[in-house]
């Protein structure tokens, strides 16, 4: 009896939920600025909401993190997707510099590439991942809220004690 030998063609980032793909679009592509080559999505937009303004954008990014760990994504390469949110979160906090560095940073399409260059690599391969990284994904969700409430507060008190 032969081994079982994949004849599959299709590569592995074809595998990749299309609501990934979408979700990356929609945070960080989905608006033309006119009369440029530049687009901006939800993220920057969501992020000029005062006081909690990036925590949605960053659940919705951590779907991007479980699908990356269900397709068996290295946790080095978990690690810096995940650094990629809380970054874009922590400074995405910081009211106007913060929604321009999120339109202009786009972790949700950096962390859609590199899954992509992943699983299209030799190394995409492998067997599909399991979900035991969940609860790293909560701690960073967990980890980005405390660091947007804690920063909101430091604005509060700073405009405080400015009046």
């Amino acid at each position: 009896m032969a081994d079982k030998i994949s004849l599959s063609t299709e590569p592995r980032a074809s595998k990749l939920s299309p609501a990934s793909h979408k979700i990356a679009w929609v945070l960080d592509e989905l608006i033309r600025v006119p009369g440029t080559k530049f687009r901006i999505g939800l993220d920057p937009i969501l992020g000029l909401i005062p006081g909690g303004g990036e925590i949605l954008p960053s659940i919705i990014a951590c779907f991007l993190l479980a699908d990356a760990s269900r397709h068996g994504l290295p946790f080095k390469l978990l690690l810096k997707m995940s650094g990629n949110v809380f970054l874009n979160a922590v400074i995405g906090a910081i009211p106007l510099l913060g929604d321009a560095f999120s339109a202009y940073f786009k972790s949700n399409s950096r962390n859609y590439a590199m899954m992509q260059h992943f699983l299209e690599s030799h190394h995409g391969d492998q067997s599909e991942g399991t979900w035991w990284p969940l609860i790293f994904i909560i701690i960073t969700l967990i980890a980005v809220t405390l660091l947007n409430v804690a920063i909101w507060l430091f604005f509060i008190a700073l405009l405080g004690s400015l009046f």
